[in-house]
């Protein structure tokens, strides 16, 4: 059994890392860390942070795998597909949780582009914990 978990750029990597990696522990499982791009081809900087992830993985006692995976981010309410996409991938029948970081965003800007962790969270056959931005309590 895998724990999905899905980091991408926006600065909440370490959380989301941090939480699957509790959560295999606790849990004995195995982690299938993605790291979620547009780009349709992995570019030099999407690989450097797949392999910053592994590096960081391999001192953390727990099994892993890392990938690349492209998702559709240019149509509108993207956010939406991308959490779409992301349910999708949880679909293997190896998965049995996922974890997504979450960025509170403004109500029009929701509206607009819609949310990736809550439509992950309402799609997905697994469970989904939804870790959110340790900035945001700093505030």
């Amino acid at each position: 059994m895998t724990i999905l978990v899905a980091v991408s750029d926006d600065g909440m990597q370490e959380a989301v890392v941090d939480t699957g990696v509790r959560l295999g522990r606790a849990f004995e499982q195995e982690l299938y860390v993605v790291y979620v791009t547009e780009e349709e081809t992995a570019s030099a900087g999407a690989r450097e942070i797949r392999d910053e992830i592994r590096a960081d993985l391999e001192e953390r006692g727990v099994p892993f795998s890392v990938a690349i995976e492209h998702v559709e981010h240019a149509n509108p309410r993207s956010g939406r597909a991308v959490g779409r996409q992301l349910a999708e991938i949880a679909s293997d029948v190896d998965i049995t949780h996922v974890v997504v970081g979450h960025r509170s965003k403004a109500l029009l800007s929701r509206l607009v582009s819609g949310d990736v962790a809550f439509t992950l969270a309402e799609t997905a056959e697994v469970p989904v914990t939804v870790v959110p931005d340790p900035l945001a309590s700093e505030q």
